[in-house]
């Protein structure tokens, strides 16, 4: 009961969250509505299970609007069945863009039959890349790739490894305080400081500011990274809870059900007992109503053979008294 009460509380803000999933002409031009629709609901609801199946949720395909472009309305319900409420970070936008880039990796082909090209990464590779011509557009370039690999990601270590493999390298400097990326497009290498202040020594006030941006420091990296890791840890946990919880449960309707056997185990062998004490009992009367029924037929035998034994005798006498009267009427023989 504490657990609907907490569920339904009117004071708690946080109780939905909507997320619109959409699909680009490449992935669904939506040439055959029904089918793709079919295949677009199969992939949105894949991926709700995967990553949200502790939570209720409602999805509805529409290929509406000015676009007229698939796409995908899902509403969660943030309070789950054991009344405790789903972290806010599970939503965060490019974690969701990320995972979602996952499963149409490794599903899009399966459920449509095409092959899957990240339409995100592929416009970013020809604008950033190919059509670099300014220092500022690569820093924007550098930018965008940061970020987007920094919500891949879950630790620095991960996170430099990964940009290295994008071309981009990491340098320290400020006694290792401090980072510099560097980067080689189309021959010409790049380099720009994470992020640089000049600063009036006498007044404090800052007299120019340099580089990509505090957010992409490494003091704030690392931060950003513990932050994460302490988030992993507590959906973790939680989810270890929520799992605990239904093992619980289960143990719970297990015992039930066990104590409900048992119940009906004894009941039923006492309806047995009953109607093997029934049977024994009609058996009983039936034996007694033989024995009744036997013992009759054999009185009546036995009346049957008294009268026509004890008629005999008369009929006896009857000859020997009309003989003794004969013999007396001759008189006596000569």
């Amino acid at each position: 009961m504490s657990n609907l009460r907490k569920a339904h509380n009117p004071k708690r803000k946080y109780q939905a969250q909507t997320l619109i999933i959409s699909f680009s002409e490449d992935e669904f031009d939506t040439s055959d509505l029904n089918l793709q629709a079919k295949q677009a609901l199969m992939l949105v609801k894949h991926f709700i299970h995967q990553h949200f199946a502790d939570a209720q949720s409602v999805v509805a395909i529409q290929a509406d609007g000015e676009g007229g472009k698939l796409h995908a309305h899902v509403v969660f319900n943030t309070i789950k069945q054991n009344g405790r409420t789903i972290s806010t970070n599970r939503f965060n936008i490019h974690k969701l863009r990320t995972n979602f880039d996952h499963e149409m990796t490794d599903n899009y082909q399966r459920v449509t039959g095409h092959n899957w090209t990240n339409p995100i990464h592929k416009q970013q590779e020809r604008q950033d890349a190919n059509n670099l011509t300014t220092r500022s557009e690569w820093q924007n370039s550098l930018k965008k790739i940061i970020n987007q690999v920094k919500n891949e990601v879950t630790s620095l270590k991960d996170f430099i490894q990964q940009l290295g493999e994008q071309g981009i390298t990491v340098t320290e400097r400020k006694k290792k305080t401090a980072w510099t990326y560097h980067q080689t497009v189309n021959g010409k290498s790049y380099k720009v400081r994470d992020f640089y202040q000049r600063v009036d020594k006498q007044s404090g006030k800052v007299l120019s500011t340099r580089g990509l941006g505090q957010e992409f420091t490494k003091s704030y990296l690392t931060s950003y990274f513990k932050q994460k890791d302490k988030e992993v840890e507590e959906d973790t946990n939680e989810r270890r809870q929520s799992e605990d919880e239904e093992f619980e449960k289960i143990k719970t309707m297990a015992r039930d059900a066990r104590i409900r056997t048992a119940r009906q185990q004894r009941l039923n062998q006492l309806n047995r007992q009953r109607s093997e004490a029934a049977k024994a009992e009609e058996q009983k009367q039936r034996s007694r109503g033989k024995a009744r029924l036997s013992h009759r037929r054999v009185s009546k035998a036995r009346r049957r053979q008294s009268s026509v034994e004890e008629r005999r005798q008369l009929e006896q006498q009857a000859r020997r008294k009309q003989a003794n009267t004969k013999r007396t009427a001759e008189g006596p023989e000569l």
